[in-house]
């Protein structure tokens, strides 16, 4: 049924190429265009600008996506052998792994969130039962209502989430990261409009912090099918924050270089998609999505708009190892302090500066690598877990 469906949306998208290549050509034309005559030193340095970061930062960062890219590919082979296939086929990349035998209704997904918050502290605890409390979220599925999630600040300390939960852990993840954002927006609440803007870069921070809480406590208690279907639901989600995300990197610049030199057609763009997925997927994926450059909107628009959400689950994760590490010390309080302090900070300070708050250092790659690592051990677990 899944590669059947894959068939049928390629199909489709070769319907509407025409039209859509001479989309990307004018967008890429016209930032490629704007970027030169404005003196940038190429197309990414205004998503720099946009972003708080400076090259180097980036560069480290995609320097050790770039190594973690070999771990990946354990876990597509690791999920491949377990769907009896030597190779992940594109349709295979969200098959459903291990099994849940627990119910995550929303009900069920409500306590479950506002319980771990609050074995965070009470300040997180309190705010999850009042967003519960007062409804700010509209989590049921029904006819007409749009796909995805997605949090706006709404008048004081307040905030609206839009989601369509169904029974799994994903979906209560997905309620965690949305709420993770509502606490960002309380801790910029006192604070002027203009100081209250964030980058993408730290936009990400608060919300892959409540999503890491949730996804751990799940996982700390999980047994056998049960645990594979934690790991799965964690791997599944940074595969696509850093695998796919960094193939969406490089199809985009080779777009704008080819851009440079003149208009591409359909083809061009269905040979630099599948280039950039061989280049990040590597040979754990055994079929490409040409169309890829079709499905995603984010080509459309801002340039570059998705290597912000690989800097906010490291940087997350990141935060979060310190976390661990000042609990088993006993110093969980500070961190609090220390970390609400940085979300109320986002709109006035840069992230390399942030960062040196908590001792870190963006241009070095220990940091990116310990974020990594986490990863690293998961998928460590999951092949673990798949052979047993």
């Amino acid at each position: 049924m899944r590669e059947d469906a894959y068939h049928a949306e390629v199909a489709a998208w070769k319907t509407q190429e025409t039209v859509l290549t001479a989309c990307m050509n004018g967008v890429k034309g016209e930032a490629g265009t704007l970027a030169a005559r404005r003196g940038f030193t190429d197309v990414v340095a205004p998503s720099l600008l946009s972003n708080g970061i400076d090259r180097e930062t980036l560069d480290a960062m995609q320097a050790a996506v770039i190594r973690a890219l070999p771990d990946f590919r354990r876990y597509f082979r690791a999920k491949a052998r377990h769907l009896g296939k030597t190779q992940l086929d594109w349709w295979d990349l969200f098959a459903p792994v291990g099994q849940s035998d627990t119910h995550w209704d929303y009900a069920a997904g409500e306590a479950f969130v506002e319980r771990q918050f609050r074995a965070y502290s009470p300040a997180l605890g309190d705010f999850a039962a009042r967003a519960f409390g007062e409804r700010w979220i509209d989590a049921g599925p029904r006819d007409g209502k749009r796909s995805g999630a997605f949090c706006m600040k709404w008048q004081g300390a307040d905030s609206r989430i839009l989601m369509n939960h169904d029974p799994s852990l994903d979906s209560v993840s997905t309620l965690a990261h949305e709420l993770g954002h509502a606490y960002h927006n309380v801790q910029l609440a006192p604070l002027d409009p203009l100081q209250q803007e964030t980058p993408m870069t730290l936009a990400e921070t608060a919300s892959i912090f409540c999503e890491t809480i949730i996804q751990n406590a799940a996982l700390a208690t999980a047994q056998g099918d049960e645990r594979l279907y934690v790991l799965e639901t964690q791997l599944m989600g940074h595969a696509q924050v850093v695998v796919d995300i960094h193939s969406r990197f490089l199809f985009e610049k080779a777009v704008f270089e080819r851009r440079a030199a003149g208009d591409l057609n359909p083809s061009d763009l269905n040979t630099l998609m599948i280039q950039a997925q061989r280049d990040t997927y590597g040979d754990a994926l055994n079929t490409s999505h040409p169309y890829m450059w079709a499905v995603k909107p984010h080509y459309y628009g801002r340039s570059f708009y998705n290597y912000p959400y690989t800097f906010g689950l490291l940087f997350g994760l990141g935060l979060y190892a310190q976390y661990e590490q000042a609990r088993a010390q006993g110093q969980e309080a500070d961190f609090q302090a220390r970390y609400d302090a940085l979300l109320a900070a986002t709109g006035q300070a840069t992230p390399l500066d942030l960062a040196a708050r908590f001792g870190i250092d963006l241009h070095a790659p220990d940091f990116w690598e310990g974020s990594l690592n986490v990863i690293r051990r998961q998928i460590d677990a999951y092949e673990a877990t798949t052979q047993a």
